[in-house]
């Protein structure tokens, strides 16, 4: 073999070994900066949780005159059957859970054509950077689709709770949702509960003597919102 197609072998052998170096390193540096990328936000259909909850939802039979709360993580977290000792509430609630996530699911709620439904709703819906007005017209379509399905239902429409240090919940933003809710309740002859006044400091805060973190509620907190419902619940 001729010195220079030595040369010419080893050079090309050069070429690859080194190309693959660099294919190598861009590879390790694409996982590297995909694996430090910030996650993208989840959505609700995408929450296993979600999906846990609503296929156990669905799995379990139905009872007669159903009290159903219903709503996100702040119902879900509650055991409403011993708060009140009545066996016939259910909990509703999924974590997470923002309007559309609960018509999605509200075949399974009103099913059972319950007794009473208690909902709250929308804070989640905020917190994800919806507008107030598209979260009041989402909220009168779960609204005015649990009226067409099962009209007999008593529906009571609470406000949502007001929050502390929470950025992308603002308290000026619940209050306006608020006021939509007062108003979807008049135009549907609905009982609205504003339990928002109820929570609220001097500051429009949430009183964290009934929270831990400015969003969710304590065992104080629930036993306030008991007192709040539970003349409606013995109606």
């Amino acid at each position: 073999m001729s010195k220079g197609l030595k040369i010419l072998i080893i050079t090309n052998i050069l070429i690859v070994f080194s190309g693959g170096c660099v294919t190598q390193y861009g590879n390790r540096e694409k996982q590297k900066n995909e694996s430090n990328a910030q996650p993208k936000s989840v959505d609700i259909s995408n929450s296993t949780h979600y999906y846990t909850k609503r296929s156990f939802f669905e799995s379990m039979p139905n009872d007669t005159n159903e009290i159903v709360f219903l709503g996100n993580s702040i119902t879900e977290m509650c055991d409403w059957n011993e708060l009140f000792n009545v066996t016939n509430i259910k909990n509703r609630g999924i974590s997470g859970d923002i309007i559309n996530g609960v018509i999605e699911r509200i075949d399974e709620v009103v099913s059972s054509e319950p007794k009473k439904i208690f909902i709250m709703i929308g804070t989640n819906d905020l917190g994800r950077g919806k507008s107030v007005n598209q979260i009041i017209t989402e909220y009168e379509v779960l609204v005015e689709l649990i009226i067409n399905k099962t009209p007999q239902t008593e529906l009571y429409l609470q406000s949502i709770l007001p929050t502390k240090n929470q950025i992308t919940r603002k308290n000026e933003d619940i209050i306006e949702i608020n006021k939509g809710i007062v108003e979807i309740a008049k135009k549907h002859s609905l009982t609205y509960i504003n339990l928002y006044d109820l929570f609220k400091t001097k500051d429009n805060e949430l009183n964290m003597n009934f929270s831990f973190d400015g969003l969710h509620l304590n065992g104080d907190g629930y036993l306030l919102w008991k007192d709040a419902v539970i003349n409606y619940i013995k109606e």
